[in-house]
């Protein structure tokens, strides 16, 4: 009967009223019989779930290894690129124009003004920065410094007569019997009173200081062939200079409200030699510098107790007398240690930001072709219960300080994570030799010595790297 359908029954269907009806066709009805048959013949197979569920978490394990794997090569490339220097919108080239003078510098002076807090007193961190940069684009001398340094320097051996006096603008040294706030860019000067080592009828005041060639020092600092003397003074002052006990040079310190520089130039410094200065009114020494005609200069301007917001408090007027005298091609603000134990809130490291924020824009306009890269504090730790521990404002510091350096188009050195971040002061201070002190807070001159040693590294790392651009 069904074959017979087969055969009468048309492939396009009945049409009866409003419906229409259709058969299986031959070839299919022939075609599921063969499957029938075939499904018929496949044999009974015992399935192992146990097996099939323990592969597939296997395999779910490997992936959630690889990945985890993955997340963490992720993390550590993260970590590397904050150790690095970093700009802002991840652009290297800020500090090009930097790096092409740093090229040239073997026929034009670059000068570096190496700003911070006591982490870099004693020309620590500056003076191995000095000394790759002097050996690999030339360069001689100190840099500036103060007749009366707060801390003696590796790199000078003076000695000022007792009756030069210091006044500092910053901090609680700050005199308060002076009223003008006008202490230039070292943020102080020395003046004489009327005691001395050496008597000149002439004149009421008489002072010297004897710069000596230091002994243990970086080698390339030891020499100069240019004296820069910064003053200001309301009367002519007669400046000599000495070599072995003999006049070598006799001239005179203009009269000049504002802050002017005298410069003696050598054809090859002397090992020894002494200022003395003679006036009726004491002039205002605002610094010496010890430099080479071309080169890289660098200079280590420690301000203790600073919190790097000090360029505000400051004459504007006498700040940017000096500035332009010295003429800065790069500025290194390295700040922020001295604010993390009295700040308590996220918001006032915020605020401590955007106050710092307002420094480096000051300094900018003051010196508008210089280019600015700012240090962050070095871990720190304070003593709980019996343990000591990392700041906890301190990241939140550190935060802000990047922060004010992205939005002034400035470069940005985590000190913190190149020490191996939270906790890392610790195993400083552990460590054979000690790379920081007991305090909990400051390097060791080898720690200093290492610190420096990675941020050059990442700095010469970038110069290559505009280098290789400029060739390309």
């Amino acid at each position: 009967m069904v074959i017979i359908l087969f055969w009468f029954f048309p492939n396009e269907g009945i049409k009866i009223a409003n419906m229409e009806f259709h058969f299986i066709s031959k070839e299919e009805f022939l075609n599921e019989n063969e499957l029938m048959e075939f499904k018929s013949e496949i044999p009974n197979v015992d399935i192992n779930y146990d097996s099939i569920n323990k592969a597939k978490q296997h395999i779910q394990d490997s992936l959630k290894n690889e990945l985890v794997l993955l997340e963490k090569k992720h993390q550590e490339a993260i970590l590397l690129s904050k150790k690095n220097i970093q700009y802002p919108n991840n652009d290297p080239s800020i500090l090009f124009s930097f790096f092409k003078k740093l090229e040239n510098a073997k026929f034009k002076k670059v000068r570096i003004m190496h700003y911070g807090d006591s982490q870099i007193e004693c020309d620590r961190i500056s003076g191995r920065l000095r000394q790759r940069l002097q050996k690999k684009f030339g360069g001689k001398g100190a840099g500036i410094f103060p007749i009366i340094a707060a801390t003696k320097k590796s790199s000078l051996n003076n000695i000022p007569s007792k009756n030069w006096i210091r006044k500092t603008g910053f901090g609680s040294y700050i005199d308060k019997e002076i009223k003008h706030k006008k202490y230039g860019a070292l943020f102080s000067y020395c003046t004489m009173n009327r005691d001395s080592l050496f008597k000149d009828t002439n004149f009421i005041y008489n002072g010297e200081i004897t710069i000596k060639r230091p002994t243990k020092s970086y080698q390339l600092c030891r020499s100069f062939n240019t004296l820069k003397i910064f003053y200001s003074n309301s009367e002519s002052t007669i400046l000599r200079l000495l070599i072995n006990d003999s006049i070598f040079l006799t001239d005179t310190l203009k009269k000049s409200d504002e802050i002017k520089v005298k410069q003696l130039y050598f054809s090859k410094g002397p090992r020894e030699f002494k200022l003395q200065f003679s006036s009726n009114i004491s002039p205002k020494i605002y610094g010496i510098s010890l430099e080479g005609k071309k080169g890289v200069v660098v200079d280590n301007i420690p301000l203790r107790g600073a919190s790097g917001t000090e360029f505000s408090k400051v004459d504007l007027a006498s700040l940017r007398q000096m500035q332009k005298l010295i003429s800065a091609d790069l500025f290194i603000l390295e700040f922020g240690g001295n604010t993390i134990p009295y700040i308590k809130s996220k918001e006032r490291a915020i605020k401590y930001g955007n106050y710092f924020k307002k420094q480096i824009l000051k300094l900018k306009k003051i010196n508008p072709k210089a280019m600015f890269l700012i240090i962050g504090p070095a871990d720190m730790a304070k003593k709980q219960k019996t343990e000591f521990i990392t700041y906890p404002i301190l990241e939140d510091v550190i935060s802000a300080l990047k922060t004010a350096a992205f939005e002034t188009n400035s470069c940005f050195w985590d000190m913190y994570l190149n020490m191996g971040g939270e906790n890392s002061i610790q195993k400083w201070v552990s460590e054979k030799p000690a790379l920081a002190a007991r305090d909990y807070i400051h390097f060791t001159h080898t720690g200093a010595k290492k610190i420096a040693d990675f941020f050059i590294e990442d700095f010469m790392k970038d110069y290559d790297n505009y280098l290789d651009q400029k060739n390309d």
